[in-house]
């Protein structure tokens, strides 16, 4: 398992894996691509992004008892039209982590 240290937070991750549909538009679109890249940097290192605040709470507690880890980023205007949001998920396990759009899930 892979360990990315954060400045505050940090925790497993396992393999990374994206949704077919999330790894086409990442190849097509170089710019969605590099936001998608930082996207998974800013939630390995503990900032959840767009997610409400239970959720945000329940990250933060997710650190301390293993629970899932859900980051939730929108889309900048313009960048990529077919969803408007990029879910990362890290499960319990801790065994991997997954970008898909919400229309996957």
């Amino acid at each position: 398992m892979s360990t990315v240290v954060a400045s505050v937070r940090s925790f497993e991750f396992g393999s990374l894996y994206m949704s077919s549909t999330v790894f086409s538009a990442t190849c097509e679109h170089v710019p969605f691509g590099e936001f998608v890249r930082s996207c998974v940097e800013r939630h390995l290192s503990g900032d959840w992004g767009d997610c409400c605040s239970d959720d945000a709470s329940r990250n933060d507690a997710a650190l301390v008892d293993g629970s899932r880890i859900f980051s939730v980023y929108d889309i900048p205007s313009g960048l990529y039209g077919l969803d408007s949001k990029v879910w990362i998920i890290t499960e319990s396990s801790r065994e991997h982590t997954t970008v898909i759009f919400p229309s996957e899930y």
